[in-house]
């Protein structure tokens, strides 16, 4: 069995070798009364319900426990013959999840534990078809790809499984629903929270009350969005359908993020986030359900974050590429919308310029709530730091102190700046310094940033991404560039900005590449802006969205359809996700006086009647 203390977790540890390459119930109470209750009603009920006494509350879910993402395959010491148990987590052959009693760790960064603390997402949002060539593949008549035989799974805040464009009649296009955020009933199909079946859902759309049978909604509506643009119903008396309407569906919808991690990232408290390793169990959930079910499949990520080092290297883009790389499996990921947030910054330190200012415009919610920023400078360049308060009072960050929280106690403004000052980054090898500013004075707070070897090296600032942050604090003069959200600056995802159909032009508030690294990301574009989809309420109703997520999700029904035409029809039976990103690539539609690839398009506007027209 693992143990905290066996990858360094334990509190007042240092992490001195243990490891080598780590981190690198009761049924459904019955609802009386003659009416139906809200679905906000129904979650309340469904959180709140009875426990059995056993099994416990999961360590998942047990907001006591803190969640440490570990590559268990690579530790050295003893038996690589790992099995799930109550407190260790499997995701796959190399990931897994610790769960260790809050008061037995400690929350501090450092080159070790960075990787393995959770990152927390959030929703990268605020009738594309023909423009993408996908109504032509429909009708056409030989090919006629509608994704018949394939399943999407849509990771998300859940669905409205009685909606329209989920069912014929009284049967569900769902295969499956992996509720987290509820109690657990003892089964062992999901390491926790609740597994509905398709024939649950089914016989729960033939009863009066069907959340009395499956309690699980979405009281958000991001999720049933993005799964009625991948693969709902054809519906023409609405004007509408998914890009693969008569694909599966495979819903998981993500359990909020634990208070721990809200405060450690200081998010506000209206801001719906989500957790990473809940992310990845739900990708291997899908991708062990797909395989039992002999279907290819096409994953879809609408969430986003600016934390990390923006290279693809977080846990969750390293599950990503290597989920991608199987064949019969996609992932299609959001550029996310940070391109006009002001939240980057970026410049090159060298021989002449050995010294940068950075100035920070601090606003009034951020003075009540707090907030966290980052820094990634390239290696090998040495970095020092200083903070600059509005009255003018510049404290040091120190470079001595490696592995402890430092604060800096501003006296003439009432803050407090925590920062983990991590001088090697294990994954990236980059230096990484973590702040955390608590009731920072409103105002314009400077940063300075000096090198101390001389060499060409660039550094990045990171802001959260907006909605865990307001609009009032920016900088004030920030970079659109490498503004593609994680997991979108996963090397092998097919990561997707938006653009308007109606003109063409690209969505103002998309994430603009390339990665830090120099990746190129976006990998291509796709119809996000005011696109007609389904919208979550008893009602039924279709409204107007607009996003990257959006693009994500009809690139994840597009992928859907090559893998109709590849697997089911057997015309390439080994295509992967690498597969599917190639060949849009290649189809995508480009502009003649425009280069490609580039930070905003990729490789342009994603086509996939032209991607077959070159196959031929």
């Amino acid at each position: 069995m693992l143990r905290s203390e066996d990858y360094g977790f334990a509190k007042g540890e240092e992490n001195t070798g243990a490891i080598s390459e780590q981190m690198g119930s009761e049924a459904m109470p019955e609802i009386s009364g003659n009416r139906e209750l809200s679905d906000a009603e129904i979650q309340e009920r469904s959180e709140n319900m009875p426990l059995r006494e056993e099994p416990a509350i999961s360590p998942a879910q047990d907001k006591n426990y803190r969640n440490y993402i570990v590559r268990y395959s690579q530790n050295i010491y003893g038996s690589t013959d790992y099995e799930s148990d109550r407190t260790f987590q499997i995701i796959n052959e190399r990931f897994g999840i610790i769960y260790t009693p809050a008061e037995q760790t400690s929350p501090e960064f450092n080159s070790y534990t960075y990787s393995s603390v959770p990152k927390c997402y959030t929703y990268m949002d605020l009738g594309g078809l023909s423009a993408s060539g996908i109504n032509r593949l429909h009708e056409h008549p030989y090919l006629q790809l509608r994704g018949k035989g394939t399943l999407v799974a849509v990771i998300d805040s859940g669905i409205d499984y009685r909606h329209p464009a989920f069912r014929n009649g009284n049967q569900s296009k769902i295969l499956g629903i992996w509720d987290q955020s509820l109690p657990g009933d003892g089964s062992d199909k999901v390491p926790f929270g609740r597994f509905f079946s398709g024939e649950e859902i089914s016989q729960a759309l033939e009863s009066e009350n069907p959340l009395n049978i499956v309690p699980s909604v979405d009281t958000n509506g991001h999720g049933t969005s993005l799964a009625a643009t991948a693969a709902g119903n054809s519906m023409p008396e609405e004007e509408f359908s998914g890009a693969a309407p008569e694909a599966d569906l495979l819903i998981v919808k993500l359990k909020p993020a634990k208070e721990y991690l809200r405060e450690l990232y200081l998010i506000p408290p209206e801001t719906e986030v989500f957790q990473e390793d809940d992310i990845m169990l739900g990708i291997s959930f899908a991708v062990k359900f797909a395989t039992e079910n002999r279907r290819p499949l096409s994953v879809c990520l609408g969430l986003g974050t600016s934390q990390g080092s923006h290279r693809g290297e977080s846990p969750l883009c390293q599950l990503i590429d290597s989920t991608s790389n199987l064949s019969q499996n996609a992932v299609s990921t959001a550029a996310g919308n940070e391109g006009l947030s002001r939240h980057h910054y970026t410049e090159m330190l060298d021989s002449s310029r050995t010294a940068d200012e950075i100035e920070l415009r601090v606003g009034g919610e951020e003075s009540k709530n707090g907030f966290s920023m980052e820094f990634w400078g390239d290696s090998p360049e040495l970095y020092s730091l200083s903070v600059e308060s509005p009255t003018g009072e510049r404290l040091e960050v120190s470079t001595a102190l490696k592995y402890g929280t430092q604060e800096l106690s501003f006296v003439f403004v009432e803050t407090k700046v925590q920062v983990n000052y991590v001088p090697i980054e294990r994954n990236s090898g980059n230096t990484l310094v973590f702040f955390r500013f608590l009731h920072p004075a409103e105002g314009i707070w400077k940063l300075e940033v000096n090198g101390k070897t001389n060499s060409e090296a660039r550094f990045h600032l990171w802001l959260p991404v907006r909605g865990m942050i307001s609009d009032e604090t920016y900088f004030l003069k920030p970079s659109p560039e490498c503004t593609v959200t994680s997991p979108g600056d996963a090397g092998d995802a097919m990561t997707v900005t938006a653009y308007q159909q109606k003109d063409g032009s690209l969505y103002t508030r998309a994430g603009r590449g390339y990665t830090a690294g120099g990746q190129v990301k976006p990998d291509f574009a796709a119809p996000g802006v005011e696109v007609k989809t389904a919208l979550a309420g008893i009602a039924g109703g279709y409204g107007e969205v607009s996003g990257t997520s959006l693009a994500a999700a009809q690139t994840a029904g597009i992928a859907a359809l090559l893998f109709e035409w590849a697997v089911i029809r057997g015309n390439e039976p080994y295509f992967s996700g690498s597969s599917v990103r190639n060949y849009l690539r290649r189809g995508a539609v480009r502009e003649e006086d425009r280069q490609y690839p580039n930070r905003e398009w990729g490789y342009g506007k994603v086509n996939l009647y032209h991607t077959f027209e070159l196959l031929t």
